[in-house]
């Protein structure tokens, strides 16, 4: 990606803490793919326009720096404050999951009916191959 390549606000913040502990940084890129995943979940449960690049964009930045910062982790032990940070996270995609997956399968329902009308409204069947491969509409 690009360095003119725009960063959400909640982002930025990580370039700023070089200082802090691994654990610390760790735990606030979590905190902000948290609220990103709630903001995600918020509008897609609400049933509006949701801006799916933006959030995509977020979610792969907080990833990007959640596997670089991962490595400083290696030798060390996982506190009950990250493990339990990474737990809510794990249930977060879940979440997050469940309703994009919901989403694709409705758009792809709404898709099907679409290419179905376009495709009956050409014909009148008399040439189908529908009827030659023994399919029933």
């Amino acid at each position: 990606m690009s360095a003119a390549l725009v960063r959400h606000p909640s982002f930025a913040a990580a370039d700023s803490g070089r200082s802090q502990s691994p654990h610390a940084m760790i735990l606030s890129v979590i905190g902000r793919l948290s609220q990103t995943l709630d903001e995600e979940n918020d509008d897609i449960a609400r049933r509006g326009p949701v801006d799916y690049p933006a959030y995509n964009l977020r979610k792969s930045q907080g990833l990007l720096e959640l596997n670089r910062l991962a490595g400083a982790l290696a030798d060390k032990q996982v506190g009950p404050v990250l493990r339990a940070a990474l737990a809510d996270l794990h249930a977060k995609l879940e979440t997050n999951r469940r309703l994009l997956r919901t989403q694709l399968q409705a758009a792809q329902a709404v898709s099907d009916i679409i290419a179905r009308a376009i495709r009956d409204s050409q014909s009148d069947g008399t040439y189908s191959a529908r009827s030659w491969l023994g399919e029933d509409e």
